[in-house]
């Protein structure tokens, strides 16, 4: 009973800081190649999928080589809030078998049980930074694992929180300075701050996992000035993926990431990654700007997990810049199951 007191505590203070912590950019939502490290910042159902505590901080440097390069910095938290269960959870348990459907033979369910409602609470801050613009935000979210069988679940989550967007208009130089947009900037000190929604679907099982989500679904005004129309675009995402056991010690997971704000073309990302032991993986992807990107990571132990992507563009700007660097730390705690991840 102290021990689950102290795990309810624990996640509500880090996703509590996470929400309190949040302060200041740019329009657009910034893109991770990893993300599926990070994925309840792109889908809440995500939130408490992993069978304990998930943390993760993240970097991302795009254009090393320009003045003023976008830059990301990223920290999240999400786990299940617990359960009655009794169940083992064997079919994810870390050790492996050659023929996953012979766990069914011991227990009849997946993550935590079938028969049981899973609940998921998490948070996360975002920081991205563009030249002149800067956008932090700052959310809470939240998600229902329903189960529909054996080894199928449906989740249902929402996340809600605050954006704020800046520019530094001390950096701005306009030949008409009665232009009404940046008379509009101007009066708002260059920045706005709003309240927003998110909300995602995430079907999954042991083979796949299948979801869709709407971020910005407020969209929120960015002028206080009525007569100028600028609203943030709704933008969807999609993910599809498949987890395939290739052998005891290996798995290969192919899949694609979609996103859409209505205001600039659809991007995708698609590409697989291979694990080894649920210790160390690699993977490439392809992504439809004319970008490859290769990554790989390791579990250093049973709490620290550190992975590295670096993406290159085959466009004209390539002879400006280095390429994409993208770091993330993870942290596993309070599996005293040895729950393998799901997304990792």
């Amino acid at each position: 009973m102290m021990k689950r007191f102290y795990y309810i505590v624990s996640l509500i203070v880090v996703t509590g800081w996470l929400l309190v912590a949040q302060s200041a950019s740019a329009q657009q939502l910034f893109r991770l190649t990893q993300y599926f490290q990070n994925p309840i910042v792109i889908n809440p159902a995500t939130t408490g999928i992993e069978g304990f505590m998930d943390v993760k901080i993240g970097y991302r440097q795009q254009w090393s080589g320009l003045d003023g390069a976008p830059e990301t910095y990223y920290i999240s938290a999400h786990a299940p809030l617990r359960t009655n269960s009794s169940s083992t959870g064997l079919r994810h348990n870390a050790l492996r078998i050659s023929d996953p459907s012979l766990y069914d033979q011991f227990d009849g369910n997946t993550r935590y049980g079938a028969s049981n409602v899973k609940h998921g609470l998490g948070g996360y801050i975002t920081s991205d930074n563009q030249g002149i613009f800067a956008q932090t935000s700052g959310f809470m979210s939240y998600a229902s694992h329903l189960p529909l069988g054996n080894q199928l679940r449906l989740a249902i989550g929402v996340s809600a929180g605050v954006t704020n967007q800046q520019i530094d208009i001390s950096r701005v130089t306009v030949i008409e300075p009665n232009d009404p947009t940046y008379l509009a900037y101007r009066n708002q000190q260059g920045q706005s701050t709003n309240f927003d929604l998110n909300a995602g679907m995430f079907l999954y099982s042991d083979r796949f996992y299948v979801g869709y989500s709407a971020a910005r679904i407020f969209q929120n005004n960015l002028y206080n000035d009525s007569e100028i129309a600028a609203q943030q675009q709704l933008t969807h995402f999609g993910m599809l993926g498949l987890r395939l056991n290739l052998s005891t010690a290996l798995m290969l997971y192919p899949g694609v990431y979609i996103g859409y704000d209505g205001a600039n073309p659809v991007t995708y990302d698609v590409g697989a990654r291979v694990k080894l032991k649920d210790i160390v993986w690699a993977g490439l992807s392809y992504r439809n700007t004319s970008t490859i990107a290769g990554m790989a990571g390791i579990q250093i132990n049973n709490t620290f997990n550190v992975s590295y992507s670096y993406d290159y563009g085959f466009s004209g700007i390539n002879n400006l810049q280095s390429g994409i660097h993208e770091i993330t730390l993870g942290l596993v705690l309070f599996n005293s199951r040895q729950v393998a991840p799901y997304l990792w």
